[in-house]
Protein backbone atom coordinates (compact mmCIF):
# COMPACT_ATOMS: atom_id res chain seq x y z
CA UNK A 1 0.00 0.00 0.00
CA UNK A 2 3.30 2.44 -0.48
CA UNK A 3 3.70 5.00 -2.98
CA UNK A 4 4.76 2.51 -5.43
CA UNK A 5 1.76 0.23 -5.12
CA UNK A 6 0.45 -0.43 -8.75
CA UNK A 7 2.73 1.50 -10.83
CA UNK A 8 5.18 -1.33 -11.30
CA UNK A 9 5.37 -3.48 -13.62
CA UNK A 10 7.22 -6.33 -12.34
CA UNK A 11 6.55 -8.82 -15.51
CA UNK A 12 9.04 -6.26 -17.41
CA UNK A 13 12.09 -5.82 -15.49
CA UNK A 14 15.81 -4.88 -16.63
CA UNK A 15 18.79 -4.62 -14.69
CA UNK A 16 21.33 -1.39 -15.06
CA UNK A 17 24.65 -0.35 -14.06
CA UNK A 18 27.36 1.97 -14.76
CA UNK A 19 30.83 0.76 -14.50
CA UNK A 20 31.60 -1.91 -11.86
CA UNK A 21 27.50 -1.83 -11.41
CA UNK A 22 27.12 -2.72 -14.98
CA UNK A 23 29.71 -5.41 -14.49
CA UNK A 24 27.03 -6.70 -12.00
CA UNK A 25 24.51 -6.01 -13.81
CA UNK A 26 25.29 -8.91 -16.83
CA UNK A 27 26.07 -10.92 -13.44
CA UNK A 28 22.89 -10.66 -12.57
CA UNK A 29 21.31 -11.14 -15.64
CA UNK A 30 23.37 -14.30 -16.30
CA UNK A 31 22.49 -15.84 -12.46
CA UNK A 32 18.59 -14.65 -12.36
CA UNK A 33 16.37 -15.34 -15.44
CA UNK A 34 13.68 -12.72 -14.40
CA UNK A 35 15.41 -9.85 -15.89
CA UNK A 36 14.20 -9.31 -18.75
CA UNK A 37 16.92 -6.61 -20.88
CA UNK A 38 20.37 -5.31 -19.53
CA UNK A 39 21.81 -2.33 -20.13
CA UNK A 40 25.60 -1.94 -19.10
CA UNK A 41 26.55 1.44 -19.00
CA UNK A 42 30.45 1.66 -20.00
CA UNK A 43 31.13 -1.59 -17.57
CA UNK A 44 33.96 -3.74 -17.93
CA UNK A 45 32.63 -7.44 -17.93
CA UNK A 46 34.13 -9.21 -14.75
CA UNK A 47 33.08 -12.59 -13.91
CA UNK A 48 30.97 -13.27 -17.12
CA UNK A 49 33.30 -15.58 -19.09
CA UNK A 50 31.74 -18.38 -17.53
CA UNK A 51 27.87 -18.25 -18.86
CA UNK A 52 25.73 -16.83 -21.04
CA UNK A 53 23.99 -13.75 -20.71
CA UNK A 54 20.72 -15.07 -22.60
CA UNK A 55 18.52 -11.73 -22.20
CA UNK A 56 19.24 -8.44 -24.51
CA UNK A 57 21.85 -6.37 -23.72
CA UNK A 58 22.38 -2.59 -24.53
CA UNK A 59 25.95 -1.70 -24.06
CA UNK A 60 27.28 2.29 -24.11
CA UNK A 61 30.75 2.76 -24.21
CA UNK A 62 32.94 5.69 -24.59
CA UNK A 63 35.07 5.41 -28.01
CA UNK A 64 38.00 2.78 -27.68
CA UNK A 65 41.48 4.70 -27.73
CA UNK A 66 45.00 3.81 -26.38
CA UNK A 67 44.48 4.24 -23.08
CA UNK A 68 41.68 1.75 -23.02
CA UNK A 69 42.59 -2.21 -21.19
CA UNK A 70 43.26 -4.20 -24.59
CA UNK A 71 40.85 -6.84 -22.90
CA UNK A 72 37.86 -4.64 -23.07
CA UNK A 73 35.95 -4.72 -26.11
CA UNK A 74 37.19 -8.52 -26.81
CA UNK A 75 35.77 -9.30 -23.39
CA UNK A 76 32.42 -6.96 -24.24
CA UNK A 77 31.96 -8.69 -27.50
CA UNK A 78 32.08 -12.12 -25.94
CA UNK A 79 29.64 -11.40 -23.94
CA UNK A 80 27.54 -9.88 -26.61
CA UNK A 81 27.61 -13.14 -28.75
CA UNK A 82 27.49 -15.61 -26.67
CA UNK A 83 23.68 -15.56 -25.57
CA UNK A 84 20.08 -16.06 -27.37
CA UNK A 85 19.18 -12.20 -28.08
CA UNK A 86 20.30 -9.71 -30.60
CA UNK A 87 22.42 -7.28 -28.17
CA UNK A 88 23.58 -4.29 -29.18
CA UNK A 89 26.71 -2.03 -28.51
CA UNK A 90 26.66 2.06 -29.09
CA UNK A 91 29.84 3.68 -28.81
CA UNK A 92 29.07 7.56 -28.26
CA UNK A 93 32.31 9.99 -29.66
CA UNK A 94 32.68 12.55 -27.37
CA UNK A 95 31.97 10.33 -24.54
CA UNK A 96 34.27 9.73 -21.13
CA UNK A 97 33.36 6.95 -18.56
CA UNK A 98 31.70 9.13 -16.39
CA UNK A 99 29.62 10.66 -19.34
CA UNK A 100 26.96 7.80 -18.88
CA UNK A 101 26.23 9.54 -15.02
CA UNK A 102 24.87 12.57 -14.10
CA UNK A 103 28.19 13.60 -13.12
CA UNK A 104 28.68 16.19 -16.05
CA UNK A 105 25.65 18.07 -14.13
CA UNK A 106 27.73 19.12 -11.37
CA UNK A 107 31.57 18.49 -12.32
CA UNK A 108 33.66 20.69 -14.14
CA UNK A 109 33.57 20.15 -17.98
CA UNK A 110 36.76 18.30 -18.23
CA UNK A 111 36.47 16.38 -21.12
CA UNK A 112 38.60 13.68 -19.82
CA UNK A 113 36.55 12.99 -16.79
CA UNK A 114 32.99 13.09 -18.10
CA UNK A 115 33.78 13.98 -22.23
CA UNK A 116 32.68 16.76 -24.12
CA UNK A 117 29.38 16.19 -24.90
CA UNK A 118 28.19 19.35 -22.43
CA UNK A 119 25.93 19.00 -19.47
CA UNK A 120 22.97 18.09 -20.87
CA UNK A 121 23.85 16.07 -23.61
CA UNK A 122 25.27 13.59 -21.71
CA UNK A 123 22.17 12.62 -19.72
CA UNK A 124 19.99 12.94 -22.87
CA UNK A 125 22.12 10.66 -24.63
CA UNK A 126 22.44 7.86 -21.85
CA UNK A 127 18.72 8.57 -21.20
CA UNK A 128 17.24 7.93 -24.96
CA UNK A 129 19.21 5.27 -25.77
CA UNK A 130 18.38 3.52 -22.49
CA UNK A 131 14.69 4.22 -23.03
CA UNK A 132 14.44 3.32 -27.18
CA UNK A 133 15.99 0.08 -26.22
CA UNK A 134 13.85 -0.72 -22.83
CA UNK A 135 11.40 0.47 -25.51
CA UNK A 136 11.77 -2.08 -27.81
CA UNK A 137 12.94 -5.09 -25.62
CA UNK A 138 10.33 -4.94 -22.80
CA UNK A 139 7.66 -3.01 -24.26
CA UNK A 140 7.54 -4.41 -27.81
CA UNK A 141 7.27 -1.20 -29.21
CA UNK A 142 7.45 -0.85 -33.15
CA UNK A 143 10.47 0.89 -34.97
CA UNK A 144 14.00 0.34 -35.73
CA UNK A 145 16.04 -0.07 -33.01
CA UNK A 146 19.35 0.45 -34.20
CA UNK A 147 18.27 3.48 -35.92
CA UNK A 148 17.36 5.23 -32.83
CA UNK A 149 20.51 4.22 -31.32
CA UNK A 150 22.39 5.40 -34.18
CA UNK A 151 21.25 8.72 -33.68
CA UNK A 152 23.48 8.59 -30.89
CA UNK A 153 26.68 6.93 -32.14
CA UNK A 154 28.47 4.50 -34.00
CA UNK A 155 26.15 1.07 -33.22
CA UNK A 156 27.28 -2.14 -33.53
CA UNK A 157 24.69 -5.25 -33.73
CA UNK A 158 25.55 -8.84 -32.21
CA UNK A 159 24.02 -11.34 -33.07
CA UNK A 160 24.38 -15.04 -31.72
CA UNK A 161 27.45 -16.26 -32.87
CA UNK A 162 28.77 -13.09 -34.27
CA UNK A 163 28.21 -9.85 -35.40
CA UNK A 164 26.01 -9.50 -38.78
Amino acid sequence: DGPLAGRLDTGRVAVAGHSIGGAAALVAAREDARFDAVVDLDGYPHGTDGGRVEQPVLALTQEIGPDTDPDYLPRLTRVLESGAAVNYRLTVPGAAHLTFTDAPLYLPPVPGVVGSLGHTESIRTTADATRAFLDATLRGSPGDLRSALAAHGEVTVHHPGGVR
